[in-house]
């Protein structure tokens, strides 16, 4: 049974929620392309809210989630401490303490473009992932709609993600957008009012739910997703 404060932070809008509403969708879309993984493993996986929707979807039977940060940590901890079919660790995405080809599934999600090897995480990324299995990458995608500043690089086109992977042979197989324009206006409008919009639905803020990949693709979006594939 979801708390009254599960509910507020699933309906008004914060940074977290809209990303939610809007990155989610595309994430399970390509996984249906896929199909039901094993361990999948979440590289920077936050609160662990995309693991925990994940397994509580079906679309996996254990994850593995991986989170740098002490205060997301906790935060992952409270989400998905108890769940057995989950396995927490602190670290980093540039060392990851896994065994060579011991995951179905990466699943990194607004992570690389915070770190200035990603040539090295790439790498990472490549040496866990069994042959044959799958990943799902989303970074921001230029232009920037407002500074962030901790990321290293501005974002990534599908060029450069598609460059990125080439080395270890990833084929690209599904590409798709989030966050349009119309979006993110809609949330520097709303991060100017009193408690920067918290109360606002986050409905009034997602201004893309309904429209096809190609509308969203044409709108300015500020999200990238690519699906590969390891050769098997």
């Amino acid at each position: 049974m979801m708390s009254l404060r599960s509910i507020l932070r699933s309906v008004c809008y914060t940074a977290n929620t809209i990303r939610y509403r809007v990155e989610w969708p595309r994430i399970a879309e390509a996984w249906a392309k896929i199909g039901q993984a094993d361990t999948i493993f979440d590289g920077g996986a936050g609160s662990g809210e995309f693991a925990r929707r994940a397994l509580q979807g079906g679309l996996c039977r254990h994850v593995i989630a991986l989170e740098y940060d002490a205060k997301n940590f906790i935060q992952l901890e409270r989400n998905l401490g108890r769940d057995q079919r989950a396995k927490l660790l602190r670290g980093s995405v540039l060392e990851i303490p896994l065994a060579n080809q011991s995951v179905d599934l990466v699943m990194s999600t607004q992570v690389i473009e915070h770190i200035q090897d990603h040539e090295k995480v790439a790498a990472e990324f490549n040496r866990i992932l069994r042959p044959g299995g799958y990943a799902i990458i989303t970074t921001p995608h230029p232009p920037e709609p407002f500074p962030n500043n901790d990321h290293v690089r501005e974002g990534y086109t599908a060029d450069d993600l598609r460059a990125l992977f080439a080395p270890h042979g990833w084929e690209p197989l599904w590409s798709d957008y989030f966050l349009t324009r119309e979006t993110t206006q809609a949330m520097m409008r709303a991060d100017k009012l009193p408690a920067r919009g918290v109360y606002l639905p986050v409905a009034w803020v997602d201004q893309e739910t309904g429209l096809d990949g190609a509308a969203r693709k044409s709108r300015s979006p500020y999200g990238i997703l690519m699906l590969f594939r390891k050769p098997a």
